[in-house]
């Protein structure tokens, strides 16, 4: 059916008639056919390549070939929109396209042609991508893994993503200053293995990590007065079901749990 090409001066006979052309209207980038029944988008390419004309009527074969043509060029109008509001690799295009009924040569095809235009280069998708992930203080780590997701070969990520010691501690910082913004009601001890642990998972080295927490001003806030607000709190969640002796020990593995000092604890349990 690919192979068919109606004679460009020969009128379809009227018994192979099918479909009628009521009328035609040409636009910059493609054109619609109106038939009795329907409209059909078609390409510039496919309407030259056809002969479409007011008085040559449709056949089976060629109103097939139309529809065909008509689903390729929705689904690549439909990548370049998604283009203008994203950047996408050619990956995520490929997954876009599943939407869409077409085989698997017409899918390529449609990658091939975005490709030569230059909408899509996973090069500058992976360096632009790479610049954005680095302004949210994503590790490299992170960063790799993301253009990994993305459908970045290795090559491409190796040259895009350099690891830069000064670089990663600076954005480990400001991932450690977000932490602690939300981790006031801990203690010294337990902010700082906190913060540690934050930044370990999101991809940060162990050395890169403890570097921060070392030089980051952890404990800005009062550690007794934070201790007694805690203790307060967690005597009257246990006093419901505990007394005496058990409710001092559910109290104490409580507070030590949470990273205070056994002997600030005692102080202020005595106090």
């Amino acid at each position: 059916m690919d192979n068919y090409l109606p004679d460009s001066f020969a009128v379809v006979k009227d018994e192979d008639i099918k479909h009628r052309i009521k009328r035609i209207k040409t636009y910059d980038d493609y054109v619609m056919i109106y038939l009795d029944e329907e409209k059909i988008m078609i390409s510039l390419e496919a309407y030259f390549r056809y002969n479409i004309s007011k008085q040559k009527g449709l056949d089976d074969n060629l109103y097939d070939l139309l529809k065909k043509d008509e689903s390729v060029l929705k689904a690549y109008r439909g990548c370049l929109r998604k283009i203008s509001l994203k950047d996408m690799s050619e990956k995520m295009i490929g997954k876009y396209l599943d939407r869409y009924e077409l085989d698997h040569d017409d899918k390529q095809d449609i990658i091939e042609k975005l490709k030569q235009y230059g909408f899509i280069d996973d090069e500058k998708y992976a360096l632009s991508a790479a610049n954005h992930y680095d302004g949210l203080n994503y590790s490299t780590k992170m960063v790799r893994l993301k253009l990994k997701e993305d459908g970045i070969l290795e090559d491409i990520i190796n040259k895009t993503v350099v690891s830069d010691y000064e670089k990663e501690y600076r954005k480990a910082m400001k991932v450690a200053d977000k932490i602690l913004s939300g981790s006031r009601n801990r203690s010294f001890k337990a902010k700082k293995q906190h913060v540690l642990n934050k930044l370990m998972n999101s991809g940060f080295t162990y050395e890169i990590s403890k570097n921060v927490v070392d030089n980051t001003d952890i404990s800005s806030e009062n550690e007794i007065e934070l201790l007694k607000k805690e203790y307060l709190k967690t005597k009257k969640r246990y006093e419901r079901k505990y007394s005496d002796y058990q409710l001092r020990e559910k109290v104490y593995s409580s507070l030590i749990a949470k990273g205070f000092n056994y002997e600030d604890i005692k102080k202020v349990v005595e106090d």
